[in-house]
């Protein structure tokens, strides 16, 4: 058994940057990496990829992924892993991982790019929650070590409500157009942030959403 974790210095805002950028990071390196994301320990082998994406063979992922690596170095300017040879291990640049008998090779998504893939796609980042607003099942008083008590006027929030306003609006951003699926695929689905027209805060009281008025149509993406 031979592992691969030479250290590769991106941190996980710069990974996070370079997902957000379609010039970097492609549709089709999006679909490669949701796999292993989501995938038991954030590993998997080639040929597993190729199966779940329908590809004729694992060899298209040889060559997809050292064009992604060749991108993400271009923008960074970090130094790659290379071999004793000193040819450059390209796989190697997201992905840790491990052979046997130098036959088959697992990728292990760094945990870098692990948490990076969480802050831009997660499902943290669903339902943005602001300083001031909690969502219906989150408690109005919270408590940080032994002595300290915190307490923060909580603004209730639907997540039904948000899920209609985007079945009458869609997903567009309002203010400049984009559309994160679009651009993204359907790892970007519904990754939009549903803005109030009147600011919860300024309400101070429960109230009937319309979705023509106070909930509204002028939203922005919510990235983070």
């Amino acid at each position: 058994m031979r592992y691969y974790d030479d250290p590769v210095e991106i941190s996980a805002e710069v990974w996070a940057e370079l997902l957000r950028d379609s010039e970097v990071t492609r549709k089709n390196d999006l679909e490669v990496l949701k796999l292993i994301y989501e995938s038991r320990n954030r590993e998997m082998h080639a040929k597993e990829i190729a199966l779940k994406l329908n590809l004729p063979h694992h060899a298209t992922l040889n060559s997809q992924i050292p064009r992604f690596s060749k991108r993400v170095i271009a923008r960074t300017g970090v130094q790659p892993p290379t071999r004793e040879d000193g040819s450059i291990r390209w796989w190697h640049v997201p992905f840790l991982g491990y052979d046997k008998d130098n036959k088959t090779c697992s990728w292990i998504m760094r945990p870098e790019l692990a948490e990076a893939y969480k802050r831009v796609f997660g499902q943290e980042d669903y339902e943005i929650v602001y300083p001031g607003e909690l969502t219906v099942q989150d408690s109005v008083i919270l408590f940080e070590g032994a002595v300290s008590k915190i307490v923060v006027n909580s603004y209730e929030r639907d997540k039904k409500a948000r899920a209609e306003c985007i079945g009458h609006y869609g997903c567009r951003c309002a203010v400049c157009g984009f559309d994160f699926e679009k651009v993204y695929g359907p790892i970007g689905q519904n990754k939009i942030h549903v803005h109030h027209l009147v600011p919860l805060s300024t309400i101070r009281k429960e109230y009937e959403i319309n979705l023509y008025g106070i909930y509204a149509p002028y939203a922005r993406i919510a990235i983070s």
